[in-house]
């Protein structure tokens, strides 16, 4: 039994690289004819170009990861007072329900019923607009991430601190965020991905001055330019493997 699951285990491994491997591959290549089953040449220079920030692929990247960055961090530490708020309110359960809409719509679709209000406010086409408006979708997943973790034993310490003499500001940031420090971490990673990743809200917020990595992806993809494509893609994966990695690392070992 044992050699049929290392066979199974070791088909799944190679079904999961395998389209890494194309991509890496296909980045590489520098002409690639059908029906050959590997390129006829390879080169670096396009990676050179993408590197060196000559057709705004980097740029792309860094733009990508900035507003990655303050949608996560404004996501998890507001999203994790609100759910403290909200745990402690009588109408908890009506309060929770009200952030699955915001997560119901299609993000195009949400984009459209909001991008009138961002056009008179001025923040269309802007960095700015595209953080409140992809806000607006993952502050409400954090909130529904972290409501697990205003429990009964959560309640406890925050009484035993407070009796102990604590104030509000003590108790923050000497109870609850040590203790939660897993869960935001989490909460932290997913909402970056869902930044990162995200593509039908920046597109109609940002009317396409915003071109983020992901935008980026879709385009050369659009003008059929695999290679470049390829390339934009391996880079978008590239701090998703380092974040699985720091995950792995340093987190889940402890």
């Amino acid at each position: 039994m044992k050699p049929f699951k290392k066979i199974i285990a070791l088909t799944a491994i190679i079904l999961f690289i395998l389209p890494f491997a194309y991509l890496l591959l296909l980045s590489f290549a520098n002409e690639w004819r059908f029906p050959e089953l590997f390129p006829q040449n390879t080169s670096i220079k396009r990676w050179k170009d993408a590197i060196g920030g000559h057709n705004g692929i980097m740029y792309g990247f860094t733009l990508s990861f900035i507003i990655a960055f303050f949608v996560a961090f404004f996501s998890t530490l507001p999203g994790f007072l609100i759910s403290r708020a909200f745990a402690q309110n009588k109408k908890r359960n009506l309060l929770l329900f009200s952030c699955y809409f915001p997560l119901a719509l299609s993000p195009v679709i949400y984009a459209l019923l909001v991008n009138y209000f961002f056009i008179r406010i001025g923040l269309s086409g802007t960095v700015a607009g595209i953080i409140i408006a992809q806000l607006m979708i993952t502050l409400p997943f954090s909130i529904l991430l972290l409501n697990s973790f205003w429990n009964q034993q959560i309640t406890g310490l925050e009484e035993i601190s407070n009796t102990l003499g604590a104030n509000f500001k003590q108790t923050f940031f000497k109870v609850l965020l040590p203790v939660a420090r897993p869960q935001l971490i989490v909460c932290f990673f997913q909402t970056f991905l869902i930044s990162w990743f995200e593509y039908g809200l920046t597109t109609i917020i940002g009317v396409g001055k915003i071109q983020t990595l992901t935008l980026k992806v879709y385009q050369y993809i659009g003008e059929a330019n695999i290679y470049y494509a390829a390339i934009s893609s391996c880079i978008i994966i590239f701090p998703i493997v380092l974040l699985l990695w720091i995950n792995k690392r340093f987190i889940y070992s402890k």
